[in-house]
């Protein structure tokens, strides 16, 4: 669509009555929005009267659904863990998953998004400073279903639910591609995810890891751990003898080199593979991860 010449002046500022104008503008889209009112992960309702100008992400995954949802543009703060997309590494630091509420408050924003489980420190302090109280959302990511709910509520909030419409879809339909090649095959890998290797921890059940190897066609050895992310005796996980490792970072070489652990199928076959952490954030990319991790199962 071509911009007439003042469209264009008014958008950078340069026609003479541009401030009234952009202001006027801006009214207009907020009147056109209306208040809108969404509840978070924690059961609270958040209302804003206008689409949210200026956006902190406390939490990398949350900053991946700004920006697939059309938000990104409006981020102004992000963690230093916020590396994708990669114009996210170029924002502004409010920290880590401990954030600095300094930093937040310096970037004045209208709305701040974190996860309930990652940022609970953070989020109970932002919670106690007067100028962004009913300003925090919070989101939940710990296994597919709350994470398909947290890019719908975050589009909602947000101002751009057909955007977010349009990511969950795609989501959907790359799982559904991969579902359709799981149920060709009755083949389900036993499968285990190593959160850290010394000491062991795995990935039990009722986790984002837990539905992306059910997805991928794998039967997850974690669940013999309980529920969550949990401890496991390497003995234990010796006699289950899984036919496929996978992890954030551990290699094969560095559990070759590691007593007892030659003595599984995984290891002695060689499917040991690190995944890297991009892949297991719980966020919009959570369909390619799926399809990656059904090549490495169902080679």
């Amino acid at each position: 669509m071509r911009l007439s010449l003042l469209s264009a002046l008014l958008i950078i500022g340069l026609w003479p009555g541009a401030g009234p104008a952009i202001a006027q503008l801006r009214q207009a889209r907020a009147a056109a929005h209306g208040p809108t009112t969404v509840r978070d992960a924690r059961g609270v309702a958040i209302t804003l009267r206008q689409p949210p100008a200026r956006i902190v992400s406390l939490a990398p995954a949350v900053t991946e659904i700004l920006f697939a949802v059309g938000a990104g543009p409006n981020v102004v703060g992000v963690t230093t863990y916020c590396d994708y997309p990669p114009q996210a590494r170029r924002i502004a630091k409010v920290g880590d998953l401990n954030v600095s509420t300094e930093k937040v408050l310096a970037l004045k924003p209208d709305l701040i998004i974190g996860d309930v489980e990652a940022n609970r420190k953070s989020i109970a302090a932002l919670e106690r400073l007067a100028p962004v109280r009913g300003h925090i959302f919070v989101i939940a990511g710990k296994d597919f279903r709350n994470i398909f709910a947290a890019v719908e509520a975050v589009a909602a909030i947000t101002g751009h639910r057909t955007e977010g419409a349009r990511a969950l879809g795609a989501m959907k339909s790359t799982l559904a591609r991969v579902k359709a090649r799981v149920e060709r095959t009755k083949v389900r890998p036993r499968t285990v995810f190593i959160v850290q290797a010394d000491p062991l921890w795995v990935a039990a059940a009722g986790t984002f890891v837990d539905d992306l190897i059910t997805a991928a066609g794998g039967q997850n050895l974690g669940r013999h751990a309980g529920r969550g992310y949990r401890s496991f005796s390497l003995e234990r996980l010796i006699a289950l003898d899984p036919d496929v490792i996978v992890s954030s970072d551990t290699t094969l070489a560095s559990l070759s080199r590691k007593a007892g652990w030659s003595s599984m199928n995984a290891v002695r076959l060689k499917r040991v593979y690190r995944l890297g952490y991009d892949a297991v954030r719980p966020g919009p990319r959570l369909a390619q991860a799926v399809e990656h991790l059904h090549t490495l199962l169902h080679p």
